[in-house]
């Protein structure tokens, strides 16, 4: 039986469910909350709320982002994408753009 690898080439730990659907593996993907994480949807009867779940074991890759200036909606926009569709994911990179430039 081969092992599973959960790392990529620069040795960043990769979630196993998502590695073997990625590879082909299994056609089974890991559940949309899931690929979310870092971020948590809170539903309400009339919208979502969306934010960011602050977490120690993520500092690292928040300094990362900060130093690369990528926003957690942006390292999240496969999973945005795959819960909200491309309208609503456009919406929010206008409104970023809105509150960048103010």
């Amino acid at each position: 039986m081969s092992q599973l690898r959960v790392f990529d080439d620069k040795g960043t730990t990769l979630c196993g469910i998502e590695k073997a659907w990625r590879d082909g593996k299994t056609s089974f993907r890991k559940p949309v909350s899931c690929h979310l994480y870092p971020i948590r949807i809170q539903r309400y009867k009339s919208f979502d709320a969306v934010n960011y779940h602050e977490w120690q074991i993520c500092a690292p890759a928040c300094d990362l982002g900060k130093e690369l200036k990528v926003p957690v909606f942006r390292f999240a926009k496969e999973a945005l994408l795959r819960k909200y569709g491309t309208e609503w994911y456009a919406e929010l990179e206008s409104v970023a753009e809105h509150f960048k430039n103010r």
